[in-house]
């Protein structure tokens, strides 16, 4: 019998800037795979359960003060991995937001294959980073999740001009 995988975002507040989680796991076990703090954290976390709310693909598993916990439709969990891998070091997060939603509804099935290629990518290289060696808190390392970062916004920046150019008509 396959394993199933739940996919958690996580949204930490308090006095410090809060941080965004992104979390992966079976019956009662999880690992954080990645972590975005700053004080973009929690827009970018209320676009994302935004957008999925759109599709019934989150449900809310705690709710408090300092602390929001949702789950991931399996289905989409990869997905919403590499977007975060996306908006990782993103001077800008609010600009790559609204693509989220462009792709959930199928505009570019190659960035779909792209996101979750690329947190494939990061997991399977992270364990092979011996630069970061010990027990880290999260999966994938940062020189890597920086690295597969900027790759993948150059590819998603490189795919959106080339659609936009077979768009125009000449």
């Amino acid at each position: 019998m396959a394993r199933k995988e739940t996919y958690v975002m996580v949204l930490r507040g308090g006095k410090q800037p809060s941080s965004l989680l992104f979390n992966v796991g079976g019956e009662g076990e999880s690992t954080t795979l990645l972590k975005l703090k700053g004080r973009k954290t929690g827009l970018i976390f209320s676009e994302i359960v935004s957008v999925l709310s759109r599709y019934g693909a989150v449900s809310p598993l705690k709710t408090s003060e300092r602390e929001e916990i949702f789950a991931i439709r399996e289905d989409l969990g990869p997905i919403i991995g590499g977007f975060l891998i996306l908006l990782r070091r993103s001077r800008s997060p609010k600009s790559w937001l609204s693509l989220l939603g462009d792709v959930l509804e199928g505009k570019y099935p190659i960035l779909t294959t792209a996101f979750e290629s690329y947190l494939t990518m990061a997991f399977d290289m992270s364990r092979f980073d011996k630069a970061y060696g010990g027990r880290r808190r999260q999966t994938l390392t940062p020189a890597v999740l920086d690295a597969s970062s900027t790759a993948l916004k150059a590819f998603v920046k490189s795919i959106l001009k080339s659609r936009e150019k077979n768009l125009i008509p000449s």
